[in-house]
């Protein structure tokens, strides 16, 4: 099941995710390799950079500049060799904000290393953050959290991803109630103020309700079914998991350290997650509807996920 009105483009969308890059590490023509995109109020968190990110941005009308963070789930090179591209085509596009890349150690080198072979001037300064578990990285717009993911001996992590809490409605009940209209005082209602409106002392907890619980996204990067992913995707509102082989395949998932379109699943329940994105798929599956098929017994809302299609956040 797809999610509640996808769509293929993002023109107007306040927040959602957008996939660049399903594929595993053989490239399948149209497919790409792993790369996601958290689109919110104007801003772009990139997760994962294969190659051809950057062509997919440019196809999607989706300006580099605009590209707040960037977060590599692990060193595996499908995951991040389309870094050195996409940083050279934010320089081409005149970027002066600074750019913060979060991820295992040695990205840096391996920057600076591309940088100084191909004679890259950068016009724009990078803070290169170290991934470990717990916050890593802050903004106005949210919180991401790194965890480590089981796949094999390689230094992998996962990423949740929490929009701050959103502001409590206003009760317009109440302020009926009361003969009161809505005007600017709301504001100062928000900021926890007490105002004085025709004679009548309005608290903020009279009329304004408990701050809202934001969206909750985890996606693992590569990995097998791990306890680290059911404890941090409990109830997340979408989960985005690796899912490589089908069932069929298991003892290669187990082989190779990835998870089969079932163990997905079955995280995904046991979270309690309320939607599943299947993704990272083996280029030896042409048709992946097949695959989502397999979790459908599983998750109500489950489906593959497919270059430019859009998750839509609902704010």
């Amino acid at each position: 099941m797809l999610p509640d009105n996808p769509l293929y483009g993002v023109s107007g969308v306040q927040a959602g995710i957008i996939y660049l890059g399903v594929g595993a590490s053989a490239p399948v023509p149209g497919r790409g390799l792993a790369s996601i995109a958290l689109i919110y109020k104007g801003s772009i968190y990139l997760f994962d950079v294969g190659e051809g990110t950057q062509e997919r941005l440019v196809a999607l009308g989706l300006s580099p500049l605009r590209i707040r963070a960037v977060f590599i789930t692990h060193l595996h090179g499908d995951h991040f060799f389309g870094l050195p591209g996409l940083l050279q085509f934010m320089t081409l596009s005149s970027r002066k904000a600074k750019l913060s890349i979060i991820a295992p150690k040695g990205i840096e080198d391996y920057i600076a290393n591309a940088e100084r072979v191909t004679g890259h001037l950068r016009s724009f300064d990078i803070d290169f953050v170290d991934v470990k578990s717990g916050l890593v990285y802050r903004d106005e717009n949210i919180n991401v959290y790194a965890y480590p993911v089981c796949h094999g001996s390689i230094r992998a992590y996962g990423f949740v991803v929490e929009e701050h809490p959103r502001p409590g409605r206003v009760r317009v009940d109440r302020l009926e109630q009361l003969g009161v209209k809505p005007g600017p005082f709301i504001s100062r209602l928000r900021r926890g103020e007490s105002v004085i409106v025709n004679n009548i002392v309005l608290k903020p907890e009279d009329v304004i309700e408990p701050p809202r619980r934001g969206f909750k996204i985890v996606y693992t990067g590569d990995t097998r079914p791990c306890i680290t992913t059911v404890e941090n995707a409990r109830e997340a509102d979408l989960l985005i998991h690796d899912a490589t082989f089908s069932s069929s395949e298991v003892n290669e998932a187990r082989e190779k350290g990835h998870s089969t379109v079932r163990e997905a699943a079955l995280v995904a329940r046991l979270a309690k997650a309320k939607c599943l994105a299947l993704i990272h798929f083996s280029a030896r599956y042409r048709d992946v509807y097949l695959l989502a098929r397999e979790a459908s017994s599983l998750m109500s809302c489950a489906y593959a996920a497919e270059p430019q299609l859009l998750h839509v956040i609902r704010l």
